[in-house]
């Protein structure tokens, strides 16, 4: 009986997968898809998306599925968004850094004569704007003309849709098919791939519950400058590399700045400009520590009693090194480094004791004062960055806590960018037997 079932589970696993070939690996149509003004685009290839998720079901059929309770009232069947769209085998969406710098936009994607009443089922909100209706909700905004949707993705909440990026919306020049932007999208078996103008070039890559990306930075791409990277093995977050301080700079949202010179009374652009870009950070773990407070309150006949209290600290042991000639003296120039009981300390942390130690090339933050930490350099990246977010969340964190429908899923954030401009990236979930996809679609 058990041979008979493992043989018809076989033969369907053969059947599945013979169809997923024809089914999953369709011809891709480029032309009139992305409009010539696009600097960047995402390809999604929907249709192998769909077969990544099916080969996991075959691989782990139990751990896919979420069982619920049945529910004991019956639900009216409603008109869904699905329901409604023509799904494409693959779907673009492009950028640049003029009208279309704050969203990410689709190609058009055909509809059904009902999607407008499953928009307004989904609560999205119709607003008006250059005589086109745009159906907003949360950081998705939909137009759609002659049964044709566009999707435009906000990169930030504060994004607004103009008249003028409504009107670029009806293109007239589109890349050609065999344009050097599509060339290595056209030879990636990758689901997800991200290529620019300038050449770069990433694959997104799903095996289980973790999510690879791999690619190469173009040579006009100098965010990251030259610089020997180096790690601390115990650490739960970890950063060494130097950045380009100009892209930084220009990367800076005006609305931040003003509220970071609000709070601190320092300027980011002087801070970036005294900044020489290198960066070396680690948390490697949290100290705590209790103490006994002893107050004194009197009693109705005026007698003096003592009264004890534990007070429970957490204090993160942290370590920051930034580098730049002027930046010591300018921080301590606005006061914001102080000497107090002959101590240099940092005042914009008011959470923990933050020692500051200036050197000829820079200056040291430290939250213990003394420690120091065993660098492992490495000689083939110029920049390393890993959270452990496991070992983050494994104990209570008091203030220091976080939590995150998504990144509570998560076990390590890794990015690693090579001397000869290589980028690997590792997300890692903590449930490997189940699809990233579905995971981050939960």
């Amino acid at each position: 009986m058990i041979k008979r079932i493992a043989l018809i589970f076989a033969v369907i696993c053969c059947i599945i997968i013979t169809v997923g070939f024809f089914r999953y690996n369709p011809t891709v149509i480029y032309g009139k898809k992305v409009p010539t003004s696009a600097e960047t685009i995402v390809y999604l290839s929907l249709r192998e998306i769909e077969y990544n998720i099916l080969l996991s079901f075959l691989k782990h059929p139990f751990s896919q599925l979420d069982v619920k309770k049945p529910s004991t009232t019956k639900e009216e069947k409603k008109t869904t968004l699905l329901d409604e769209v023509e799904v494409p085998n693959s779907l673009f969406l492009y950028t640049n850094t003029r009208e279309f710098k704050d969203f990410y936009i689709s190609n058009p994607i055909s509809v059904k004569q009902n999607f407008i009443d499953a928009l307004k089922e989904e609560k999205f909100i119709a607003q008006n704007a250059s005589k086109t209706t745009v159906y907003s909700k949360g950081m998705i905004s939909c137009v759609v003309k002659d049964n044709s949707l566009q999707l435009l993705l906000k990169k930030h909440k504060k994004a607004q849709i103009s008249p003028e990026l409504l009107l670029t919306l009806n293109h007239k020049s589109y890349f050609s098919e065999n344009n050097l932007i599509f060339e290595k999208i056209k030879s990636s078996e990758a689901p997800v791939a991200v290529s620019t103008l300038e050449g770069d070039f990433f694959e997104f890559v799903v095996d289980g519950g973790s999510l690879r990306i791999r690619g190469e930075l173009s040579k006009e791409n100098d965010l990251f400058k030259p610089f020997k990277a180096a790690s601390v093995a115990s650490s739960i977050i970890s950063v060494s590399g130097k950045l380009n301080t100009e892209i930084v700079a220009n990367e800076l949202d005006e609305v931040l700045k003003k509220k970071f010179k609000e709070l601190t009374t320092l300027s980011l652009d002087s801070i970036t400009g005294k900044w020489d870009g290198v960066v070396e950070g680690n948390l490697t773990s949290f100290i705590e520590k209790s103490d006994t407070i002893v107050t004194y309150e009197y009693d109705d006949d005026f007698n003096k009693v003592e009264k004890k209290e534990i007070q429970n600290t957490i204090t993160p042991e942290v370590t920051l090194e930034l580098q730049g000639e002027d930046l010591c003296s300018y921080l301590k120039e606005k006061e914001v480094i102080k000497k107090v009981e002959n101590e240099d300390l940092l005042t914009l942390m008011p959470l923990f004791t933050t020692y500051s130690f200036c050197k000829e090339n820079g200056l040291k933050f430290a939250s213990v004062k003394g420690q120091k930490l065993i660098k492992e350099t490495d000689g083939n990246n110029k920049f390393y960055f890993l959270f452990n977010i496991t070992d983050y969340q494994q104990k209570d964190r008091g203030i220091y806590s976080f939590k995150s429908k998504y990144l509570n899923k998560v076990n390590t954030i890794q990015l690693l960018v090579s001397n000869n401009n290589q980028l690997k990236a590792a997300v890692e979930l903590k449930d490997t037997s189940k699809n990233f996809f579905l995971q981050v679609l939960d």
